[in-house]
C-alpha cells in the first residue's frame, strides 16, 4: 500500500452520490453526508488537544487520584461480601428469613465440624467428648451441639458409628460476617491436636465460600504474575520501544486502582460481593492495555505522517479515541442489562466490571494523550527502522484479498467453522455448584467428601420445609414418598408462629440435576395437599437462583441486542451494518457457549487444565456470559468497522474501504486479541472452576473475533453486500446525528 496515500492528513473526498439501486427505494449510500459531517474540531480532538497542552496538570491529576485511591483498591477484598447468592424475593429467600427468625436453634446455616475416627465412637467416645470440649474456645462460637448428648433421632451421627456432625453455632451480625466466622473457625479445628487416625473438617455453605473466596483471592494475585510477563513480551514486540511497551499496562492498572476504589466506597452503601474483584480486575486489565493499543497506535501513525505531538494526539482520539469511547459504551450497556437479574452477586460483578471500563476508558481518552505528548519521541520506534503496523499492512492486505476475491467460499468456510463449534451448546445444560467447587485439600471440600461418604449425598445439604405444626406429620409422609428422598422428620419445636420445620434429605448431591427435580416435585406435591408448606434450603436455592437466572435471561439479552442496534445504526448510519455486526456477534457468542459445553460440561479436555467437569454450565453461564461475550465481541467490531467506515468516508468505494479498513487494523486488533488472551488464560487456569469457566470462555471467543469474524467474514459479507453495507432510509438519514470517523 502506498505509504503516504494512506497517511495522508487531508483523504481525497468520496465521489458524488449514486442512485439508488433497484428496489432500494427511499434509502441511499451516505458518504457524501458522512464526508460533509466530518470535522477535525470533534469533542474527543477536543479532549486530546485540551489534555496534551495541559499534559502537566493532567498527570499530576491522574497521579493523584491514583494514590489516593491506592488504599481503598489495596483493601478492597475486606470490604466484600461472601454473600448474595440468594435470588431475592424467592421462596428459598423466604424460607431462609424464617429459619433465621423463628428457628435459631436449628443452626440450618451453622457451619458443621466432621469429625472422623478409625474406632467406632460408642465405645470409644474420648475423641469427640474432647472435640466438643475444644469448640467452645473456638473464637466467636456461641454454642456447641453434642452428638453425644442427644438422641440418634438427631442424626448427628453416621451408621458406620464412626463419624459424627457437630454443629457450631457462630456469632455473625450480617451475611458478610458469616464466611469470615466460618474460616476463622477452620483455622480454630485446623490447630487442635486430635487423637491418632482421627480428622476434623469444618463444612457446611459458609466454610464453602471461606475457602473459595481465599483460593479466589490468591488465584488474583497469581493471575497477575502468570499474565504480566507475557503481556509486557507482547506489547514490546506490538511496539517495538520499551516506553511505548510500558504505557497501556501503567494506564490500565491505574484505571483498575480508581474502579476499585470506587468499588470499596459504594459497599458502605451497599453489600457487594467478592466475586466484583476478580472480574474487574480481569476485564479493566483486557480492554484497558486494548484501547491504549489503538490509541498509541494511532498516534504513532499520525507521527509517522509528519504531524506534531499535539495534532497527533488529536487525530489519534477523534478516530481510535471515538471508537475506544464507543467499546466502553456498549460494554457497561451490555454489562448494565445484568441489573435486571435480582442476585447481589451478579449485580456485583457488573458494577464491578463496569466501573474498571469506565475508570480506564477514562484513563484512556485522557491521561494517555498527556502521557505520549510529554514523552515525545521516546513512544516512537527509532530513526530509520519502519512502523512495524505499516510493515504489516500489505501482509493483511494480502489475506483480506483472499476474502475479496472469493467471498462466497471464505463466507461459507466461516459459518462452518463457528455452526460445528456452536453446535454442543444446543445441548447444554445449567446448574450451580456445590462444594466441589473448592479444590481437594480445604477443609470445606474435604469435609463435604466426609459427609457424602458416611451420610449419603444428600446430607450435605438438606430441603427445609416449614409448614402449620398440625400439618407437619401430613409433610414429612408426602416428602418421604418421594422416590429421591431417603429421611423426612420434623427436627423443631412449634415457634410462635405455630410452625415448624421438616428436614428432608435426598438421595443425589446438592448440584445434581435430580436435586432440582425432586425440589420440584416436593413444591408441587406439597402445594396441592398443603398450601401452607414453604420449600427452602440450599438445594431449593440453587432451585429458586437458576431458576430466576433463566427466567430474566431473555429480557436482559433482549435489551442488550436493542442498545446494542441503535448504538450501530447511530454509529455508522447503516441498517445492514448494524444487524450483519449483531448477527455476527450471535454467533461468536454461540461458539463460546459451545466451547463451555463442551468442556465443562462434558469434560473434553478438562483433564489438561486440570478441573474436573461438573456435568453441566454454571447458571449464571447464558446471561452472565452473554452480556460480556456481546460487549467484548463489540470491541474489535468497532474497532474494525471504524477503520472501514474512515476509509469510506475518505474514498467512496466499500472494496477499498475494506480492504484499507483491515489492512491498518490487522497488526494492532491482532496484537490486542493476543493480549487479551493471555489475561483471561491467566485468570481462568488459576482459579477455581466458575473463573476458569469464565476465563477460557472469554479466551476463545476473543480468538474467535480476532481470527474467523473479522478475517473472514466481515470482508466476505461486506463484499457480498456492497454498497448496499451503507443503505438507510432517508428519513433515518435526516434522523439520526452525524458520526464522522474522519479528522
Amino acid at each position: 500500500m502506498n505509504l503516504a496515500l494512506r497517511r495522508s492528513p487531508r483523504p481525497a473526498a468520496g465521489p458524488p452520490a449514486s442512485r439508488p439501486p433497484s428496489g432500494q427505494r427511499g434509502g441511499s449510500p451516505t458518504p457524501p453526508e458522512s464526508i460533509r459531517a466530518g470535522s477535525d474540531k470533534g469533542i474527543f480532538h477536543r479532549l486530546a488537544v485540551g489534555s496534551a497542552r495541559h499534559r502537566r496538570a493532567v498527570i499530576t491529576m491522574w497521579l493523584l487520584l491514583t494514590f489516593a485511591a491506592a488504599p481503598l483498591a489495596l483493601t478492597l477484598t475486606s470490604a466484600l461480601s461472601g454473600a448474595g447468592w440468594e435470588a431475592q424475593g424467592s421462596t428459598a429467600q423466604e424460607v431462609r428469613d424464617e429459619l433465621r427468625r423463628d428457628f435459631p436453634a436449628l443452626g440450618a446455616e451453622n457451619p458443621v465440624v466432621v469429625y472422623r475416627q478409625r474406632t467406632p465412637i460408642a465405645s470409644d467416645p474420648g475423641g469427640l467428648a474432647g472435640l466438643v470440649r475444644s469448640l467452645g474456645d473456638a473464637p466467636g462460637a456461641q454454642g456447641v451441639a453434642d452428638p453425644l448428648a442427644l438422641p440418634p433421632e438427631a442424626g448427628l451421627v453416621a451408621r458406620d458409628g464412626r463419624t459424627a456432625l457437630v454443629p457450631v453455632a457462630m456469632e455473625v451480625h450480617d451475611d458478610a460476617d458469616r464466611p469470615e466466622a466460618a474460616g476463622r473457625l477452620g483455622d480454630f479445628v485446623a490447630g487442635l491436636d486430635l487423637p491418632a487416625g482421627a480428622t476434623a473438617d469444618v463444612t457446611g455453605e459458609w466454610p464453602v465460600w471461606s475457602d473459595f473466596n481465599s483460593i479466589n483471592e490468591s488465584a488474583l494475585h497469581k493471575a497477575e504474575l502468570v499474565s504480566g510477563l507475557p503481556t509486557m513480551i507482547l506489547l514490546f514486540v506490538a511496539f517495538g520501544s520499551a516506553l511505548a511497551a510500558g504505557l497501556p499496562l501503567l494506564l490500565a492498572l491505574a484505571g483498575i486502582a480508581v474502579g476499585f476504589a470506587a468499588l470499596h466506597l459504594l459497599t458502605s452503601l451497599t453489600p457487594l460481593s467478592v466475586w466484583a474483584m476478580n472480574f474487574s480486575m480481569m476485564i479493566g486489565l483486557a480492554v484497558g492495555i486494548d484501547y491504549s493499543l489503538f490509541i498509541v497506535s494511532r498516534y504513532r501513525e499520525e507521527r509517522l505522517a509528519g504531524f506534531d505531538a499535539v495534532t497527533a494526539a488529536g487525530h489519534a482520539l477523534a478516530t481510535a479515541g471515538k471508537a475506544v469511547f464507543l467499546s466502553a459504551l456498549t460494554v457497561v450497556l451490555s454489562l448494565a442489562a445484568v441489573f435486571l437479574v435480582p442476585v447481589m452477586v451478579f449485580r456485583s460483578m457488573a458494577l464491578g466490571m463496569i466501573l474498571s471500563v469506565v475508570a480506564v476508558a477514562a484513563a484512556s481518552l485522557t491521561l494517555l494523550p498527556a502521557v505520549l505528548v510529554a514523552m515525545g519521541d521516546r513512544v516512537l520506534v527509532r530513526r530509520g527502522e519502519q512502523d512495524p503496523d505499516a510493515a504489516a499492512e500489505g501482509r493483511w492486505a494480502r489475506w483480506t484479498g483472499v476474502a475479496l476475491r472469493r467471498p462466497g467460499a471464505v463466507l461459507a468456510v466461516g459459518l462452518v467453522l463457528l455452526g460445528s463449534l456452536a453446535a454442543p451448546a444446543l445441548g447444554m445444560r445449567l446448574g450451580m455448584p456445590g462444594a466441589r467447587v473448592v479444590d481437594e485439600g480445604h477443609t470445606s471440600r474435604d469435609g463435604y467428601e466426609t459427609v457424602v461418604g458416611a451420610f449419603g449425598p444428600g446430607a450435605a445439604a438438606p430441603v427445609y420445609v416449614t409448614v402449620p405444626a398440625a400439618s407437619a406429620a401430613q409433610v414429612a409422609e408426602i416428602a418421604a414418598a418421594d422416590p429421591a428422598v431417603v429421611d423426612a422428620r420434623v427436627v423443631t419445636e412449634p415457634a410462635a408462629s405455630g410452625r415448624v420445620v421438616v428436614r428432608v434429605t435426598g438421595s443425589t448431591p446438592v448440584d445434581d440435576p435430580a436435586t432440582a427435580r425432586m425440589v420440584e416435585r416436593l413444591r408441587g406435591d406439597l402445594g396441592d395437599a398443603v398450601p401452607e408448606a414453604s420449600v427452602g434450603g440450599p438445594a431449593a436455592q440453587n432451585h429458586d437462583l437458576t431458576g430466576v437466572l433463566t427466567g430474566r435471561a431473555p429480557l436482559a439479552i433482549g435489551l442488550i441486542l436493542v442498545l446494542a442496534f441503535v448504538l450501530l445504526l447511530v454509529v455508522f448510519r447503516s441498517i445492514v451494518v448494524a444487524v450483519t455486526s449483531i448477527l455476527l456477534n450471535l454467533v461468536t457468542v454461540g461458539a463460546a457457549f459451545g466451547f463451555a459445553t463442551l468442556v465443562f460440561q462434558r469434560g473434553v479436555g478438562a483433564g489438561l487444565i486440570g478441573i474436573e467437569p461438573q456435568g453441566f454450565v454454571d447458571a449464571w453461564a447464558p446471561l452472565f456470559f452473554f452480556a460480556l461475550l456481546f460487549g467484548l465481541s463489540m470491541d474489535y467490531q468497532l474497532f474494525l468497522l471504524a477503520a472501514i467506515r474512515e476509509r469510506y468516508e475518505a474514498t467512496g468505494d466499500t472494496t477499498r474501504a475494506i480492504s484499507e479498513g483491515i489492512a491498518r487494523t490487522g497488526r494492532p486488533i491482532t496484537n490486542a486479541a493476543l493480549i487479551m488472551i493471555v489475561v483471561f488464560i491467566a485468570f481462568g487456569v488459576t482459579g477455581p472452576i466458575p473463573p476458569t469457566e469464565l476465563g477460557l470462555t472469554l479466551a476463545v471467543a476473543v480468538l474467535l473475533d480476532a481470527t474467523v469474524v473479522r478475517v473472514m467474514l466481515v470482508p466476505a459479507i461486506m463484499k457480498l453486500i456492497g454498497e448496499r453495507n451503507w443503505y438507510l432510509p432517508h428519513w433515518l438519514d435526516r434522523a439520526l446525528p452525524k458520526v464522522t470517523f474522519r479528522h
